[in-house]
């Protein structure tokens, strides 16, 4: 009976204790727990260690040689051993970037602005080959824009990269290349978020790097990548743009109204064909909108463009010969000036599965005006820029630009200096001056109406760079295969895929 009860009260007395061991569990946190753990998992690893007669210190040895070992590897791969690895590379990125701008409205908080793209860029900057530093720089200020400009000065980068490229030691050029490239590639994402057309390009690079065969000598691969990407500029995007213009072309008619969006090279390119090639004389309207103002680009390339010493109006501005060009904005568009359209050509940055059009913010707007007034809307498209992406709206995938471009008065954006009357009187009312006042001080003038926004708690500023046009709003999707409805975009995709 004693030892009965002996038995029973140690028993009792461990079930207190692995409860009193288990309260203390609970009370640590997680990470707590983890770090525990981990602290005992290494203490029997090392504990079997010293059994089978290995000591402490050679186990720190051990250690020590290891972490050596991977860091000369690194250092032979190129990089440091904190971005030997493009995971390693994108742990970093997501470290660096900062918390999103509380001035963001809520529904585009899941969108990166330009200073979360730019804090991450100086971290991964001495990996980055200097014309790709260049190259982002450009994109970040807008002195290259446009989808397919922006897609060729990358391939023309990247040739350059390709051409400055020396494989190291005990490695193969298929394998090392295409890491060094994706390391490029994210630098050359905190300038700009890359076009579908972009990443389509880039998806097609890789592939044909890693079928480069390892007995291919090093001089002999990079000529051959390099002449691989002249064939697909000259391929996917000259001579499609040529098909693309012939087709097209089709639909401009002599003594017509074509009304147009922003800027787009390959409509640049069918107006040209059209008065130059056909003789077409027909009348153009050039929407445009802020911040860019990418249809000035149009116009001023339109207005220096004069015919050859061939035709009869030699040195005469195709303007004043064949078109008569009119420039608006996008909120001056009434329905008066649309009365007298007779069909709309729209560019275009990315047409998706659906059929949906992903273009300049503004587009959705002027195909769905025109619609309703019966005006049939084409888009010219390239199929590099066809992507196999499902999206419904303009929220769940887009480009925040700097809210700052709308508020601040940029050189384009400066209003004549000569004003009318009724414009001076209503600027002296709104400054408060009086009636006897002339003009607005100079100090008055050049403050922005909204300088100080971000100071007001209610006031959000929102700049988005793309909107979404809706299949029903589009008549014809002109492509290098011919001119299809918008519902075809899944067949040339297929197509695309299998060539």
């Amino acid at each position: 009976m004693e030892d009965t009860t002996k038995d029973s009260k140690s028993a009792s007395g461990t079930v207190a204790v692995s409860k009193v061991v288990e309260d203390e569990e609970k009370k640590l946190s997680n990470k707590e727990l983890k770090e525990l753990k981990k602290k005992e998992k290494a203490a029997k690893r090392a504990a079997r260690k010293e059994a089978s007669g290995i000591s402490i210190e050679q186990q720190e040895q051990m250690t020590e040689k290891k972490k050596q070992k991977a860091a000369a590897t690194a250092a032979a791969a190129g990089t440091t051993g904190a971005t030997a690895t493009a995971s390693n590379l994108k742990k970093q990125l997501n470290q660096t970037r900062i918390k999103g701008d509380k001035k963001v409205p809520h529904l585009f908080g899941h969108l990166e602005t330009r200073e979360q793209r730019n804090a991450s860029s100086p971290t991964i900057s001495h990996v980055v080959h200097p014309a790709i530093l260049s190259l982002t720089l450009k994109y970040s200020s807008y002195s290259i824009v446009g989808s397919v400009a922006r897609l060729t000065n990358m391939l023309l980068v990247f040739k350059q990269v390709i051409r400055d490229y020396v494989t190291p030691q005990n490695m193969t050029l298929a394998r090392h290349l295409t890491g060094l490239l994706s390391h490029q590639i994210e630098y050359l994402k905190s300038g700009r978020p890359l076009s579908v057309s972009m990443g389509n390009a880039i998806r097609w690079l890789k592939q044909e790097i890693s079928h480069v065969s390892i007995d291919t000598s090093e001089a002999k691969a990079k000529e051959i990548l390099c002449q691989k990407i002249d064939d697909f500029i000259k391929e996917k995007i000259e001579l499609s743009d040529r098909l693309i213009v012939e087709n097209a072309s089709k639909h401009v008619v002599s003594g017509s109204t074509i009304l147009t969006y922003g800027h787009s090279q390959v409509l640049e390119e069918l107006f040209e064909y059209c008065f130059v090639e056909q003789g077409k004389k027909f009348n153009l309207i050039i929407v445009d909108s802020r911040p860019l103002f990418e249809g000035k680009k149009l116009l001023r390339n339109l207005i220096n463009k004069e015919l050859g010493e061939t035709s009869d109006y030699n040195g005469i501005p195709i303007t004043k010969s064949h078109i008569s060009v009119q420039y608006v904005l996008l909120n001056s568009l009434s329905s008066t000036l649309l009365e007298d359209v007779d069909c709309v050509f729209l560019g275009a940055h990315a047409m998706l599965s659906n059929g949906r059009l992903f273009a300049r913010v503004g587009t959705a707007l002027i195909a769905m005006m025109c619609h309703r007034r019966n005006i049939p809307v084409l888009t010219c498209c390239e199929s590099i820029k066809f992507s196999d992406k499902v999206q419904l709206d303009s929220v769940t995938n887009n480009e925040l630009a700097d809210p700052e471009d709308l508020i601040t008065n940029n050189n384009s954006m400066q209003p004549p200096e000569k004003k009318s009357f009724a414009l001076e009187q209503f600027l002296n009312q709104t400054a408060g001056t009086g009636k006897g006042a002339s003009q607005v001080s100079d100090t008055e003038e050049k403050d922005a109406p909204l300088k100080n926004w971000k100071n007001i708690s209610g006031l959000n500023v929102l700049n988005i760079m793309y909107d979404l046009t809706p299949p029903e709003y589009i008549n014809k999707v002109v492509t290098e295969v011919g001119s299809l409805p918008p519902s075809s975009v899944p067949v040339i995709l297929r197509e695309y895929k299998s060539t």
